[in-house]
């Protein structure tokens, strides 16, 4: 697999931009076959439980581009051998930049609330080569050549690499000025805490809250999105933090439920951007119970 993917990487490089699209959209629309319709109808059943659209057309509309834009995805992260702090301005703006500058020139560190929303990977590699120091937390891929290849090319555009299972270093890491990327959208499983989301309370990580506290440093929801012109366009929202005089437990629910609100209004803003193939209420309603009409 790694080598297969640094053969696309090796072709992908060697065109221009114009044909890198089309391949991406290409590639895109071989993914979106190759997905199995169970998949594909869980993607629709969850646009419909998140109150995004009622139109079964503008559900499959929206389930189709979210799942085809993954092929731009990985064009993107082919194309990092070309990207430098030179040219990164070519492709990517930050819209409030200047909430990460303060940060930075304090150097104090902050937890970026990680989303897949838009092209995560340009978003991170283009964060790194503005000058922060991005800190990736990601899973351990269960193919190993895969894996090898998300962690060289994420570190070859200037991000440290950390698998999540790595706490002692991520602690480490943020006390040393990183700005430490945690995923916020996915289903946690039972590790969880049920926090509002699209209209229902749904499991959702605390990782983010719980490294706000133990370490009293703000989260920064950061999003992207590709505008009409094709370039990308980072937004930086407004940093969030713990809230004082309250007891942990507390804390942990109160920023948490600020994160996915946070999360909520950017997907119903772009929801042809985020990740519907993921089951996002698995564990919700195997621990919970479904919320009734939710199919």
């Amino acid at each position: 697999m790694y080598y297969f993917l640094r053969i696309l990487s090796f072709i992908f490089c060697r065109v221009s931009p114009k044909a890198a699209r089309k391949g991406g959209h290409i590639l895109g629309q071989i993914l979106w076959y190759l997905v199995p319709q169970k998949r594909k109808k869980l993607s629709i059943e969850n646009i419909y439980r998140a109150n995004i659209t009622k139109d079964a057309k503008i559900a499959e509309k929206i389930s189709k581009e979210a799942a085809v834009r993954l092929g731009d995805i990985g064009v993107s992260m082919f194309r990092f051998l070309l990207l430098n702090k030179e040219n990164i301005e070519k492709y990517v703006t930050i819209t409030g930049k200047e909430k990460l500058d303060k940060i930075k020139a304090m150097n104090q560190g902050c937890i970026l609330a990680a989303n897949h929303c838009g092209n995560w990977e340009i978003e991170g590699a283009a964060l790194s080569l503005f000058g922060y120091p991005i800190l990736a937390v990601g899973m351990e891929q269960s193919n190993k050549g895969f894996d090898k290849f998300l962690r060289k090319y994420r570190s070859m555009v200037g991000q440290k690499v950390e698998y999540k299972t790595g706490v002692r270093n991520i602690y480490k890491r943020l006390r040393e000025g990183y700005f430490v990327g945690l995923l916020c959208d996915q289903d946690p499983g039972a590790t969880g805490i049920l926090s509002p989301l699209f209209g229902e309370e749904t499991l959702t990580p605390t990782g983010p809250a719980h490294l706000a506290i133990m370490t009293d440093l703000p989260v920064i929801p950061v999003f992207i999105h590709m505008k009409e012109n094709g370039l990308y366009e980072i937004v930086v929202e407004d940093p969030l933090y713990v809230r004082q005089g309250k007891s942990k437990k507390e804390k942990v629910q109160l920023l948490t439920d600020e994160i996915n609100e946070c999360l909520e209004k950017w997907i119903r803003t772009y929801p042809e951007e985020w990740f519907w193939l993921h089951n996002r209420w698995k564990h919700t309603d195997r621990l919970y119970g479904q919320k009734e009409g939710t199919k």
